[in-house]
This record gives C-alpha cells, structure tokens and sequence, in this order.
C-alpha cells in the first residue's frame, strides 16, 4: 500500500513499532493504568489508592481479611493493569471481587483498587477449595446459642465453619455474632472460625459475614424477627446506610464490621445466653 506522499510503512514493521510504543508507554507510567490517551482520545481513568468502605476490611476469595494498615504500595509490587503469561488478580488468592458494579476489586495485600486483569509480584494462585464455602442446612439442625430449629427461618439463618471442617448452624444473625464473639461458650472444638455467612437483609441472600457490616438495631418492635431483636447484616455499607437513615435513634456510628462484636456487644442481643 502507498500514501500520497510516498510509500507506507509496512505491516511488520507498523506492528514493531507500536509494540515499541506500547511498551515505552508502559514503562512510563509504571505499569499503574497510564497517563496517555486511548485509541478513541479519551484519557483512561487512574486507578486509585483509595477504596470504597466496603473494601476496607473486606475478605479476599482465600478467606484472608484486608488490612488497611498493612498493605504494599503498588510500585512496591510492579502493579499493572494487564495480565503477565496467563496470571491475573481476578485468578490470584488474595484477590477481593468487585462489591459496588464498578467492575474493579480490591486486594487483601495492596493499597488501592484493583483491576480484575491486572497483575503483580504477589500474585498466588487460587485453588477451588481453598476458601470453606456455606452449605445447605440440614433439616435437623439446631442453632449452636439458643437450640432452636435453624431451618424454620430460611431468611434468618446463618452458619460458621472451623478450620478443622466442625460446622455450626444459627438461627439469626444475633446468634452467630454472639458466636463469633464468645465462640468459647458455645463451640465444640478449639479450631478457629474459618468461615462465617449470614443473610443479608435487604437480599436474604447468604454472604460473607466477615465482609458483610451490621446496623446495631436496638427496637426489637421495628423488625418482626426471630429472638425478637438482631443487628441486621448487609453485604454493602450503603445499605446499611440507608437503612440508618430511616430512623433517628441509629446514626452511621451504628454501623459495624464483624470484628467490633465482642462480648459486651454480643450481651445487647444474646445476654442471657452468655455466661
């Protein structure tokens, strides 16, 4: 092919040159999502090293909890947002899945958001069985805190698994923090909690109840639930904001993650079942 103003470059040669291109531009702006223009003009977003709340103390799929106050930098990992010889973070262990439909994730080891597709040094990968997933509740199970019988409130109903595979049933989210947060009083085995679901109240879905946040409701006459009063669980914070704002006796400081569920919060819910 040739141009008006003399022969064009050709097809290998073109190629060469763009994956030069590319790779400068890579190497530019550190591998963190770039600076340049994309094919149409538009400038791509930057990836931030900021999260959404409902990443901070989120899990990863290894089971493995965020800290905030423990991650590495993405220049200290080789962050990028493409994939390295068939490795992604959307396949890494420490990987956490998108929470809020954005499409981008988070990371249990490093600051920031996390692109499903992108890569770095850390990168382990995840094995389908490495994480304790919930189960169906069987007919005959009674809650592990009150004894009641878990599979009459199918929209209610938790379960918490030990490392060592024991598995407990719960008929509400009152008794599994109560629990999770005197686990000693209840448990039968000396293994730690290795997994821990609840139902969302808003969905009745099952999740993640080491991700998920609690609204510390205290009107036992607001919500027709079982044990008559629990602290409603929701896999987003926004949503649990929201469900705060209906009322003026709960503000945003009512809003937990599993972690602030000691003894003295469990005792506002299942007091008479604690020693």
């Amino acid at each position: 092919m040739r141009s008006r103003d003399g022969p064009s470059l050709d097809r290998r040669t073109m190629l060469a040159l763009l994956g030069t291109s590319s790779a400068v531009a890579l190497a530019g702006c550190g591998g963190d999502g770039g600076n340049g223009d994309d094919d149409d003009g538009s400038t791509p977003a930057t990836l931030s090293d900021e999260v959404a709340d409902e990443y901070e103390r989120a899990t990863a799929i290894n089971g493995e909890r965020r800290d905030p106050d423990s991650l590495s930098t993405k220049d200290a990992v080789n962050y990028q947002d493409q994939p390295q010889d068939g490795k992604q973070c959307s396949g890494c262990a420490y990987y956490i899945p998108d929470k809020n439909g954005d499409g981008i994730g988070a990371c249990a080891l490093v600051e920031g958001n996390i692109e499903p597709s992108g890569y770095c040094v850390s990168y382990v990968a995840y094995e389908d069985g490495d994480t304790a997933q919930a189960v169906d509740v069987p007919a005959d199970a009674r809650c592990a805190v009150c004894d009641m019988k878990v599979a009459n409130f199918p929209e209610w109903n938790a379960q918490a698994v030990h490392a060592d595979d024991t598995r407990e049933f719960f008929c509400t989210s009152g008794c599994a923090t109560t629990y999770y947060a005197a686990t000693d009083d209840f448990a039968e085995t000396d293994a730690d909690i290795a997994g821990l679901w609840v139902r969302d109240f808003e969905t009745r879905d099952l999740v993640d109840g080491t991700s998920a946040v609690y609204a510390l409701e205290t009107d036992s006459d607001r919500v027709d639930d079982p044990m008559r009063l629990n602290p409603a669980p929701f896999a987003t914070r926004a949503d649990a904001v929201a469900y705060v704002d209906e009322v003026d006796y709960l503000t945003e400081e009512d809003i937990v993650e599993l972690s602030a569920f000691d003894r003295d919060q469990a005792s506002q819910y299942r007091g008479k079942f604690l020693e």
